[in-house]
């Protein structure tokens, strides 16, 4: 089972990922499993970035809603 994790962390990690990969300090190996991982988080962050695009989506149109004059017979 996949931790849940935030997108705060999320970022933190993978920045940390990144640098660790263009340090050139890692064997080949282990820049292979860091690569993996990065790419697998970044999929997991543009999740949940997708989720919150639709939130602010069902949000703003409920928003919309509540603005929109009401009709009358």
């Amino acid at each position: 089972m996949k931790k849940k994790i935030t997108f705060e962390a999320g970022m933190e990690e993978l920045e940390a990922l990144v640098k660790q990969l263009e340090s050139g300090d890692i064997s080949l190996e282990d820049s292979f499993k860091a690569y993996e991982k990065a790419v697998a988080l970044r999929d997991s962050l543009n999740a949940l970035l997708d989720e919150g695009d639709k939130r602010i989506r069902v949000l703003t149109e409920a928003g919309e809603a509540e603005l929109a004059p009401k009709e009358e017979p």
